[in-house]
């Protein structure tokens, strides 16, 4: 494959094809998303063939580069709001109903748990930012506090409730907060339970 053999490159598409493509479909739950996350994982393979070193573990190579490819996407979601907007109805979509609900509740259920953990003011802080919808300025007015007290409020607020999803959530439960820390909460909720 390092001297352009396409056929050696089928061959090792074909041996972790499947394999890839269930390891970024845990942390993106669209087969449509997982499918583009894996052409652009062996695109890459293709371009840099020449320059992969056969005595390192191959196999682990494209996991890392896999997982790395799920992370720079997700950063592109939380910067681009169209794709934001079609990640989440595909993710709507990938899922049954019934099983959505019981996903988006325990979503619910554990980020609500993680805003009860927050001391007062950061939570009256996150509540007005992310449930109501106010700006940092309009929050700062509002409490009388600076920007930057609402904004170190919100960095310590997200902190904490992605330490609590690690530590007490599962990959779909995980990926729903992404979604949520990214997005508007109601929107984000009417997009997922119509």
């Amino acid at each position: 494959m390092q001297k352009g053999d396409s056929d050696a490159f089928l061959e090792v598409y074909n041996q972790y094809h499947q394999p890839l493509y269930h390891y970024v479909l845990r942390f993106v739950k669209s087969p449509a998303i997982a499918e583009d996350v894996l052409q652009d994982v062996f695109l890459k393979i293709w371009e840099i063939r020449s320059r992969i070193d056969p005595a390192l573990s191959f196999k682990a190579y494209l996991y890392r580069i896999c997982r790395n490819s799920v992370f720079k996407l997700l950063k592109k979601i939380a910067i681009d709001e169209n794709l934001r907007v079609q990640v989440m109805q595909q993710f709507a979509q990938s899922v049954a109903d019934a099983d959505l609900k019981v996903l988006w509740q325990q979503y619910q259920e554990l980020l609500q748990a993680a805003i009860d953990r927050l001391p007062p003011q950061r939570q009256k802080v996150f509540k007005l930012c992310r449930e109501e919808g106010m700006t940092y300025e309009q929050v700062a007015a509002a409490l009388g506090i600076s920007r930057n007290t609402v904004k170190e409020h919100m960095v310590l607020a997200m902190k904490l409730i992605r330490e609590h999803l690690d530590q007490y959530g599962d990959t779909p439960t995980q990926f729903m907060l992404l979604l949520f820390l990214i997005s508007e909460l109601p929107a984000a909720q009417q997009l997922i339970l119509g």
